[in-house]
């Protein structure tokens, strides 16, 4: 058995574990003990999950085929910034200096040059399906760095910042998460699967379940009284969420409380 292949079922099988974590997250109470455990056993799940990829990548590598190596690099960029994201809103949810420091600068830089990359590659795709898959993954990352390069414009701009950050975090870690377990596990049960507009239609579909599940935390968590709303980020035709406050409602709540 090849590396890929030991690598590629280790995946799976910890993949297992950041599904379950990820919807006992979800399910449970948000700030209570449950959410917060199950949150940290997420992270370290993934981080595990993403050892394997790199694992899984250098198999490819071996195996001679460096172009999708290269493309394996840049999905597990995606998933380091979104589960980055979603764990230091809330670790630095006082300091939003330190949650947009050198390490927040650096991946938006990373991941704007690699989307650019990858975008470049879709054109000299072999055929139209694999050129579609390309461009889809080259515009969830473009439309993450653009995300994230607007909250550097933004900053602290509501007292509930970090929490916009964090579902916007773990919108993409919904997407993410579910793709892959779709295309990956799914496809070792169902060959139709792996046909490169199956893999693009399943890609497009977890993205757009992830904007509406975005849209409804926002209403959901954020409130719906106006302290803070949810903007859209459009790149292609593909949209990823950020906050934008209006400190106003809140200047004028202050001024009435007092």
């Amino acid at each position: 058995m090849s590396v890929f292949q030991l690598a590629l079922d280790a995946h799976i099988l910890v993949g297992t574990a950041v599904l379950a974590s990820f919807w006992t997250a979800a399910l449970a109470a948000k700030g209570g003990t449950v959410h917060r455990r199950a949150g940290r056993l997420y992270a370290l799940a993934m981080a595990a999950l993403l050892t394997m990829t790199l694992v899984m990548t250098a198999g490819m590598v071996l195996d001679g085929d460096s172009r999708r190596a290269m493309f394996n690099v840049y999905v597990s960029l995606i998933s380091v910034v979104s589960v980055w994201i979603a764990w230091s809103s809330v670790a630095y949810k006082h300091d939003v200096g330190r949650y947009l420091g050198w390490t927040y600068k650096g991946l938006c830089a990373a991941l704007f040059a690699y989307g650019l990359f990858v975008l470049s590659l879709a054109p000299r795709m072999p055929n139209a399906a694999r050129s579609a898959l390309v461009t889809a993954f080259a515009v969830l990352g473009l439309s993450i760095a653009s995300a994230m390069a607007w909250r550097l414009i933004k900053r602290a701009d509501s007292p509930r910042w970090w929490l916009a950050e964090h579902l916007t975090g773990m919108g993409i870690n919904f997407a993410a998460t579910h793709a892959s377990f779709s295309i990956l596990a799914g496809s070792s049960v169902f060959p139709a699967l792996k046909e490169p507009w199956v893999r693009t239609a399943i890609l497009v579909a977890w993205m757009c379940s992830a904007l509406v599940v975005r849209l409804w935390a926002g209403r959901r968590f954020l409130g719906p009284d106006g302290t803070s709303r949810l903007t859209t980020m459009s790149l292609g035709g593909t949209a990823i969420l950020a906050s934008a406050a209006r400190p106003e409602i809140a200047a004028a709540r202050v001024s009435s409380a007092r």
